[in-house]
C-alpha cells in the first residue's frame, strides 16, 4: 500500500500502533496487520513508535490516558528508545515521525472529505483534531525531545 522510501534499511511496518500489537502479560511480543509494510529507512517506524509509544502528545492528552507527562520525561523515554537501537541523534527519527503522522492525518482528512463513515465518526469525536494537535506539539518540542 505504501511506496518504498530511501534509504532502504528494513521492511517498515508503517502502523506500529497499540491495536496492531500482541501483548502477553502486558509485554508486547509481536506486531500484526502488515498490509502497509514497505521497504524504507528504520527512522520511519522508529519515528512513528516515538510519536505513539513515548508518546509525543500534549500533557493534557497524556493525563487522560494515564501516561507520563512533561517534555523532560518524554525526552528521557525517547532517549531510551534511541539507545535501544544504538542511535546517537534523534532528530531524523523525530522528523520521520512527524512526516508519518502528517501523512496519516492527510489520509484521514481525505477520507472524511470523501464521506468514509469510520473517518467521519473519528472526526466527529475529535480524533482528527487531536492527531493534528499531537503533530503540532511534536514540532514545537522537537529540539527538546532530541536533547538539543
Amino acid at each position: 500500500m505504501l511506496e518504498t522510501r530511501q534509504p532502504v534499511e528494513t521492511i517498515c511496518h508503517n502502523e506500529v500502533f497499540p491495536w496492531n500489537t500482541v501483548f502477553r502479560d502486558g509485554v508486547p511480543v509481536a506486531f500484526i496487520d502488515w498490509d502497509t509494510a514497505a521497504p524504507g529507512p528504520r527512522a520511519c517506524d522508529l519515528g512513528l513508535i516515538a510519536c505513539v509509544w513515548v508518546p509525543f502528545w500534549p500533557d493534557a492528552v497524556c493525563q487522560l490516558a494515564g501516561l507520563p507527562t512533561g517534555v523532560a520525561e518524554k525526552a528521557r523515554r525517547f532517549r531510551l528508545l534511541l539507545d535501544a537501537y544504538g542511535l546517537e541523534s534523534g532528530v531524523d527519527v523525530i522528523q520521520a515521525g512527524i512526516e508519518r503522522m502528517q501523512g496519516l492525518l492527510d489520509h484521514v482528512r481525505r477520507l472524511v472529505t470523501e464521506g468514509s463513515e469510520w473517518e467521519v465518526e473519528m472526526d466527529r469525536r475529535g480524533a482528527v483534531d487531536e492527531l493534528a494537535g499531537n503533530i503540532r506539539w511534536t514540532e514545537e518540542h522537537a529540539a527538546a525531545l532530541a536533547g538539543g
